[in-house]
């Protein structure tokens, strides 16, 4: 482990553009789960996972959808960063970070510092309205008691976050970074979901590209270093 932390360490050295992909697998140290991992949310029998997430179906049971998620809101709420989250930062607050993307719904990114950044998949922190699309801070509904409405036109309120049947925020930003950058470093994901797992595809011939997760991803074969120890330890190294 010490010489490939020792590599990276390097390799983020001589990097001046360094754009970050993250996914679930650097939250779960927080206390949220991952949805696609054991024991996560698609992993569970007693819920229809098609329908949780489809935008068609929340726009007609929104009751289904907060049901289901309420307990997931809560824990992201009271979750505080990763020794992984403090380390993007670092990297930002050094001006060494070009982007950040990240797949998470959690907030724990911004919570950590982060202010260039994607959220691909949307954020928990921000409500919006269904009717007039006016947007909300989420704090201001939570804990929930019953389904939020808006103030505005008291139509159903969704946090802002992307459902099936949505676009995925801030792709042509994304790809812009990913094309123009040095060190592709992608932290917690297996690149199982597109859009974002088709971003690497972009990175320019000489890009270092370095991935942090545990288990396979589709890019493996195609990638200057592997790191499969811990998220928290290997950053936590990199940090000292």
């Amino acid at each position: 482990m010490k010489e490939t932390i020792n590599q990276l360490h390097k390799y983020i050295e001589k990097s001046h553009r360094i754009t970050v992909i993250t996914g679930a697998g650097i939250s779960t140290s927080a206390g949220i789960p991952d949805f696609r991992g054991p024991g996560g949310l698609y992993s569970r029998k007693d819920i229809n996972t098609d329908k949780i997430f489809d935008i068609n179906y929340f726009r007609t049971n929104p009751d289904y959808f907060y049901s289901v998620m309420t307990d997931f809101f809560e824990i992201c709420i009271n979750s505080v960063p990763t020794t992984a989250h403090k380390f993007i930062y670092q990297l930002e607050k050094n001006g060494k970070l070009e982007l950040l993307i990240t797949q998470n719904i959690d907030g724990l990114h911004e919570k950590a510092g982060n202010r260039k950044i994607v959220r691909a998949h949307g954020s928990l922190d921000t409500m919006i309205c269904t009717r007039c699309k006016d947007l909300s801070p989420a704090d201001g509904y939570f804990p929930l008691n019953s389904i939020p409405h808006c103030r505005k036109c008291s139509g159903v309120l969704k946090p802002d976050v992307v459902f099936f049947g949505e676009n995925v925020k801030g792709m042509d930003e994304a790809v812009a970074a990913v094309s123009k950058s040095d060190l592709l470093l992608a932290i917690g994901t297996s690149f199982s979901v597109f859009p974002v797992a088709s971003l690497p595809m972009y990175k320019k011939s000489g890009c270092i590209f370095v991935i942090i997760n545990k288990g396979k991803t589709g890019y493996d074969s195609r990638i200057n270093l592997k790191i499969e120890d811990d998220i928290d330890g290997v950053c936590g190294a990199l940090l000292e």
